[in-house]
């Protein structure tokens, strides 16, 4: 009997492997920035690289960015926005290429070479996302790819995908300026140097969709009295925007919305200046004057009534009440030469008086002597008259129409002012008639005008 013998072979063929994964340090698939802010600045995210081979053949690990950071209206961030380095002492035998920050683009670029014997090595790269001020928030994502190729073999390359998403949030912030500590813009027409006052407009972060800021008044200005300042009394112009375009041309405050700033397309961030200055007062009663200037977000997609900030305007108008004679008299009044037989001599001076108190008032005269020479001959008053004439623009009344006698010491009213008690000018024509039996020199008297409240 024959006995077979069968011996059984089993061969399991173990094949040579290259492989690469690539996950977030925080977990999940993708590597994802969250709620960055367009002020955040750098924000970074880590990577770890795990490769494994036991081909015993050198290796090296590629990268290309196949599809950009792109919105859903495909806006694409620049390039320069995503750098990348690699953590040093992260890996163990081979050579990382990044060292410092490099640009990821769409090329492809070495991150990694392997010893010569190939081993399996894990390292960490960190991605730095770098958010332009003006880039349009949103929801971004692209795709990385890394390819892990032998040098000299024929192996076959490896190839992983990771996902890259974030969300670009635009966190904007305004600030307002103003030259005093208390924020309150303060105009005093009193003082040149006050009467400018300016403050600025600080806008950071960005809305990353156009934008306005508008201004207005609530409501007029009022003194403690109730009088009311005309707005045009104040006005405005912008100066320094860099991105967005500011008011250029002077233009009085209003109670209606005025636009001051338009931003750029992105409602980039910027800085500028808006300058208030006082205009004539003149026509303004005294006092000061207090509002509000209330300045206004708008624009598409911005809820309605975006109201910034409100600040304080306080505008002093001092109390001005005051005459002045043209020419100088210094006081006295001086007919020169006279002589007997003479025609008769005129002195004309113009009187304007400076009144903001609002209330009526009358301007006076008193002589304190005659006309007299140095020796003491006085001429008496019948010969030395006054008349007083309106002025074109004259509002008030002038009280000697017709040639009056000038009697000494005694206040004579020559003007009363309107209702309101407006700045007046008007005109005193003051005539001496040499008597015939004048002694020849020169003659002469004090003056004195008064101003009074009625």
């Amino acid at each position: 009997m024959a006995v077979f013998f069968i011996t059984a072979f089993s061969n399991t063929c173990v094949f040579a492997a290259l492989d690469i994964r690539v996950r977030p340090y925080e977990g999940g698939y993708d590597l994802n920035y969250r709620n960055v802010d367009l002020q955040a600045g750098r924000v970074n995210k880590e990577v770890v690289v795990d490769i494994t081979n036991d081909t015993g053949a050198q290796y090296r690990l590629t990268q290309v960015l196949s599809e950009p950071l792109t919105n859903d209206q495909g806006i694409s961030m620049p390039q320069q926005s995503l750098v990348v380095y690699a953590r040093q002492g992260s890996n163990r035998y081979g050579t990382l290429s990044v060292q410092t920050d490099t640009p990821v683009f769409f090329g492809r670029y070495v991150l990694y070479t392997s010893n010569q014997n190939g081993l399996s090595d894990s390292f960490i790269l960190v991605y730095s996302l770098l958010v332009p001020p003006d880039q349009e928030p949103g929801y971004y994502r692209g795709r990385l790819q890394f390819i892990l190729e032998p040098v000299n073999s024929t192996q076959e390359s490896k190839l992983f995908v990771l996902n890259i998403a974030a969300q670009i949030e635009a966190q904007s912030k305004f600030e307002i300026i103003t030259s005093s500590k208390d924020g309150v813009i303060r105009l005093d027409a009193s003082n040149p140097d006050k009467k400018f006052s300016d403050v600025g407009i600080n806008i950071t972060g960005g809305l990353g969709k156009q934008f306005r800021i508008t201004q207005l008044l609530p409501e007029i200005l009022m003194s403690a009295e109730g009088d009311e300042l005309d707005p045009e009394s104040v006005s405005f112009i912008g100066r320094e925007a860099k991105e967005g375009e500011v008011v250029n041309q002077e233009q009085p405050l209003s109670v209606k919305p005025v636009t001051v700033y338009t931003s750029g397309a992105r409602g980039q961030a910027d800085t500028f200046v808006l300058t208030y200055s006082l205009g004539d007062l003149s026509g303004q009663k005294a006092g000061t004057y207090i509002g509000n200037i209330k300045y206004v977000l708008e624009g598409d997609g911005i809820p309605s009534g975006g109201l910034i900030d409100t600040l304080r305007l306080e505008v002093d108008n001092p109390r001005i009440f005051d005459i002045s004679i043209t020419p100088e008299l210094g006081g006295r009044i001086e007919f020169r030469d006279l002589k007997p037989m003479q025609q008769p001599k005129t002195y004309e001076v113009a009187i304007k008086v400076n009144s903001n108190t609002g209330n009526r008032y009358q301007v006076s005269q008193a002589v304190a002597s005659a006309l007299m020479n140095k020796e003491g001959y006085e001429i008496e008053r019948d010969y030395f008259t006054c008349r007083t004439e309106p002025l074109d623009g004259t509002k008030g009344s002038v009280k000697l129409p017709q040639k009056t006698g000038i009697r000494k010491q005694v206040d004579t009213t020559l003007f009363i002012s309107d209702k309101h008690g407006s700045s007046d000018t008007f005109k005193a024509i003051y005539e001496l008639t040499p008597p015939p039996d004048v002694r020849a020199g020169d003659y002469s008297t004090t003056l004195v005008y008064s101003l009074l409240e009625i």
